[in-house]
């Protein structure tokens, strides 16, 4: 597995952990190792350009030395990298060229949304990867839309699309009494939306001042500090980082989960919230609109104060279309994405792959 390992932790990262502790648990035939691929420093801690390109091409070399000395070594039946895109494309790219060079074959894991944006415009980091495609062996979506962009851009590539996992034991017992908050769970960066929902608050919250908005999340310290003095009424609260179980049974007890980015992959806050029954508004990118599709929930477009706003006034004038919204995400979470129906997919991929039964 070529992944990133937490810290930090993020969509990722979180989704290589799910995967580590089943495997563990439930795949005693299956050795999984790994090399990691998680960045030194967040996006929220100033990453720079000398970061990400000077740091990265000497991060590259040592990432492939460890692919090389893990294929001498171990082996491998198959490897399974994931990727977040943009600069990353060229350590793929290189890593990828190693591995098909030495005969392993590769299942390439795209984990962000913007595929169908990039492949129209035929942009750089477009040709990018789909040059790193054409080195896997199998390539996976998460999302429908990145699916048939890739079948109609790209049809010499191989592709399958799988949706990301929900380990339903590991999640609180569901609450059948919510309380008075709207939860946002994410980095707070300006791509999440967290702008236009301050914005949208301000109207709704002085309406409904009995509710909380609570911001939960890592983010910069002037950043977070410019978003208060942008609040003009007191129901907003900004939690700041907390651990996942803490910030799960929050999402648990919420009324409304709210997350309007201007991007997304398949983003593991939301499919949280559905495992939880919570109603759920977020912007349609990525696999969002695939996930809350079947009235699980509001999709609404990214970059608009007013759509959130009148979203969050619909589930809150209407409770009881709120809680079927819930009950409806929660019962797809369980039929399409619980852990066990999507390793199955996994498994069927990596053998077909590699020729080998897994």
């Amino acid at each position: 597995m070529i992944a990133p390992v937490p810290p930090p932790y993020g969509g990722i990262s979180n989704w290589y952990l799910l995967c580590k502790e089943y495997i563990e648990c439930s795949l005693p035939n299956v050795e999984m190792t790994t090399i990691n691929i998680a960045p030194a420093k967040r996006s929220t801690e100033g990453r720079n350009i000398w970061d990400r390109v000077i740091g990265g091409g000497f991060d590259l070399i040592i990432k492939q030395k460890a692919l090389r000395r893990l294929i001498k070594r171990d082996k491998p039946d198959i490897i399974h990298m994931t990727t977040s895109g943009e600069l990353a494309l060229i350590r793929d790219i290189v890593l990828l060229k190693t591995a098909k060079a030495r005969g392993i074959p590769t299942v390439y894991h795209i984990r962000f949304g913007r595929i169908p944006k990039i492949s129209g415009k035929n942009t750089l980091e477009w040709k990018l990867i789909k040059k790193a495609m054409s080195l896997s062996s199998l390539t996976i979506a998460i999302d429908f839309r990145t699916f048939s962009a890739i079948k109609e851009k790209a049809p010499d590539v191989s592709v399958s699309l799988i949706p990301n996992p929900i380990d339903f034991s590991k999640l609180p017992p569901l609450e059948k009494n919510r309380n008075n908050e709207i939860v946002f769970l994410g980095w707070i960066i300006k791509t999440k939306g967290v702008e236009e929902l301050i914005k949208a608050w301000n109207a709704v919250g002085r309406e409904y001042s009995d509710y909380l908005l609570n911001i939960i999340g890592p983010g910069n310290d002037e950043y977070i500090k410019s978003l208060k003095q942008k609040c003009t009424v007191p129901n907003v609260c900004f939690s700041g980082e907390l651990a996942h179980e803490k910030a799960i049974n929050l999402i648990s007890q919420c009324c409304i989960f709210i997350l309007p980015s201007y991007t997304e992959g398949f983003p593991n806050a939301v499919l949280e919230a559905m495992a939880l029954g919570r109603p759920i508004i977020a912007c349609d990118v990525g696999a969002i609109p695939d996930m809350l599709s079947g009235d699980c929930g509001i999709t609404i477009k990214s970059k608009s104060s007013k759509e959130i706003e009148n979203a969050l006034k619909t589930m809150l004038e209407s409770p009881e279309k709120a809680a079927i919204f819930g009950e409806k995400a929660r019962s797809k979470a369980f039929s399409e994405y619980s852990v066990n129906r999507v390793f199955e997919k996994y498994l069927n991929a990596w053998s077909e792959v590699s020729g080998v039964l897994i």
